[in-house]
């Protein structure tokens, strides 16, 4: 609905970003610890001098129960992400799902099904501040 798309765009024009308090160093040790690997590390060490609040995205198709992948997994990366003081943003592929023919097609089951997600991932500790 359109007065859900202007309530999510009142909220993140207020959101200001929580300041991490780690050294350089203990940030980018975080971050590396995401990935399995890091193409450029100097590029993400240079990242992380200039910018406070680099944006981390990460996506998801909802498209049926959770797994311990999606859920404690990915809580204690973005936790290790927000750490290192990146903000971080999921993109939910209802569109995808829907097409895909995920909970029979029908995109309010869909979007119920990414609110659920959502309240797991909180359930799991994840900072969403």
């Amino acid at each position: 609905p359109a007065g859900a798309a202007v309530e999510e765009r009142k909220a993140a024009e207020e959101f200001v970003p929580v300041p991490s308090t780690l050294s350089l160093d203990e940030r980018f040790e975080l971050c590396m610890a995401v990935g399995e690997e890091c193409i450029q590390p100097e590029e993400l060490r240079a990242l992380l001098t200039a910018k406070d609040h680099p944006v981390a995205y990460d996506g998801f198709e909802p498209s049926g129960r959770m797994h311990i992948a999606q859920g404690l997994l990915r809580t204690l990366n973005v936790n290790r992400l927000t750490a290192a003081g990146c903000v971080f943003k999921f993109l939910v592929a209802d569109w995808h799902a829907m097409l895909n023919n995920k909970m029979g097609g029908d995109l309010r089951k869909i979007r119920k099904l990414g609110q659920y997600f959502v309240e797991v991932w909180k359930s799991c500790g994840m900072n969403l501040d």
